[in-house]
């Protein structure tokens, strides 16, 4: 009787190891950092040279010498692996250039996350002088009605976007989130509605979201916005980029990883991009193996019945 042959013992490896060495790929670089390159696409570049065009300004100076920009932050807490880490990146350039800030969303479950943003983010230095491993402009802390304004959660969808877009004081009923009247925020001078801001950034993860607001206000009232997306919104986000009617675009982790490599700063979107190009390499090999094992096996099958 003849010896098994190795392609029929392989056929047999218990495909546990397997799921066994995904874990490790996925688990050992978000506390071990590879530092992998993550490469920005066009899309991506984009985003960043429309804040990089932003005029920079002192802590002290007020609009129109320092930019408006108004952020939407429309996600939830299952989307924020993919988005969060484009928030950060881009809050922290948005700092550097000392630009005024306002908040709003358009999702009830991103309040809790919002406050938690503000706090961590804005009230914060993100990357204060000395931070290990950026070597970027330091930023600051944030003060509430002088550098930012949150105007806080409203529901609505597609109309109460397109009343953003004409009267942005009357959708928050002249208030800010804490109650503030909005007319006694110097910052919000002049601001009456989107297209009075010098840029429209939306973190974005669904609907409503920056589809509407391209539809809603963007086209109709030429707003200058760039969007964040996750990675299977892209299909959708990406026509409206190739028209210009977003003049920028990061899509899920990879972009996010794209745009902390602009901005100097790697945070989570790059250890995504680590899991994500390792857990690919584990994939690849293992369909590879696959592969050489059944074809290997195949051929020897021939051999036997020609033989």
């Amino acid at each position: 009787m003849s010896a098994e042959h190795w392609s029929a013992k392989l056929q047999r490896f218990d495909r546990r190891w397997i799921f066994l060495v995904m874990a490790v790929a996925v688990v050992v670089p978000l506390f071990v950092p590879l530092g992998l390159p993550a490469r920005p696409d066009p899309m991506t570049k984009a985003a960043f040279n429309a804040v990089e065009a932003l005029p920079s300004c002192g802590p002290d100076d007020v609009p129109p010498k320092c930019a408006r920009v108004f952020v939407s932050i429309d996600l939830d807490p299952a989307s924020t692996p993919e988005i969060e880490p484009f928030y950060r990146a881009v809050v922290l350039h948005l700092k550097r250039k000392n630009a005024k800030l306002v908040f709003a969303t358009t999702w009830y479950q991103a309040p809790p996350l919002v406050d938690r943003y503000l706090r961590e983010t804005i009230e914060a230095a993100i990357a204060p002088a000395g931070t290990d491993g950026y070597d970027g402009a330091a930023d600051r802390p944030y003060r509430k009605g002088i550098d930012y304004v949150n105007l806080g959660f409203r529901d609505g969808k597609g109309a109460i976007i397109q009343a953003f877009g004409s009267d942005l004081r009357g959708a928050f009923d002249h208030r800010a989130d804490d109650g503030t009247r909005l007319d006694r925020i110097a910052m919000l001078d002049g601001v009456n509605k989107l297209s009075d801001f010098d840029l429209i950034v939306l973190v974005s993860a669904g609907n409503p979201g920056a589809k509407e607001y391209v539809q809603y206000v963007g086209t109709r009232n030429k707003l200058p916005m760039i969007a964040a997306c996750t990675a299977v919104s892209t299909t959708d986000l990406a026509p409206y980029y190739q028209t210009g009617q977003l003049i920028g675009l990061v899509a899920g982790m990879a972009g996010s990883a794209g745009y902390e490599t602009l901005v100097g700063k790697p945070g989570a979107g790059t250890a995504g991009a680590d899991v994500l190009n390792i857990g690919n390499l584990v994939v690849i090999a293992a369909i590879v193996f696959g592969n050489v094992v059944f074809f290997a096996g195949r051929r020897y099958q021939r051999r036997g019945r020609t033989s």
